[in-house]
């Protein structure tokens, strides 16, 4: 994938930079929206480029890019100002569209979904949204053809493995995550 590949989608590109000093360089003569930074560069690495970034540019809004995609690393950065991160292996040109133009926007994009994936089993994951939504044991398991008792045993698994007791604990937890974090749209029910 090539910056240049979001052109067509109104992300007007200012320049590419081979390491950090570059990239600094760069800022010192544009002043850009949002800065893709890729943790992995030589000279300077992503995490000196953001912290001198931070300091001498304001105003640019950073989406990290990094071969890493642990919980605990996405955490430091955002808690560090970045407002996007994006495992490299994730970084289609759709992703990165959705991700730059959430955060020019004043949101924060987190890829999270192979996080999800290695935590929780496939009908977990199938089940975590309709949870989100509200669905009862019941309903959860009409939808997706497993029994009330079922239904109850793997909310109870996924509760724990959320640190959650109860359904406002997990809820809060989703909240957290991005009510995207498994790229399903919720069906919120109308009262």
């Amino acid at each position: 994938m090539l910056i240049q590949d979001l052109v067509p989608f109104n992300i007007n590109c200012i320049g590419e930079a081979r390491n950090g000093k570059e990239l600094l360089a760069l800022l010192n003569n544009h002043a850009p929206d949002v800065v893709l930074l890729d943790l992995n560069m030589p000279v300077m690495d992503g995490n000196e480029a953001m912290q001198s970034i931070q300091k001498l540019y304001p105003t640019p809004k950073v989406i990290v890019l990094s071969m890493h995609n642990e919980e605990e690393l996405v955490d430091d950065y955002v808690g560090r100002g970045a407002k996007g991160y994006i495992p490299k292996d994730a970084a289609t040109v759709p992703i990165l569209v959705e991700a730059i133009t959430t955060v020019h926007e004043g949101g924060t994009y987190i890829y999270r979904l192979p996080l999800l994936r290695k935590k929780y089993t496939p009908r977990q994951i199938e089940m975590i949204p309709l949870i989100c939504e509200g669905l009862t044991n019941k309903d959860i398991g009409q939808e997706v053809g497993i029994s009330e008792r079922a239904v109850e045993k793997q909310r109870q698994k996924i509760y724990e493995k959320a640190g959650a007791t109860k359904a406002v604990d997990f809820y809060k937890y989703a909240f957290k995550q991005g009510l995207d974090f498994l790229n399903r749209s919720l069906r919120w029910k109308k009262s």
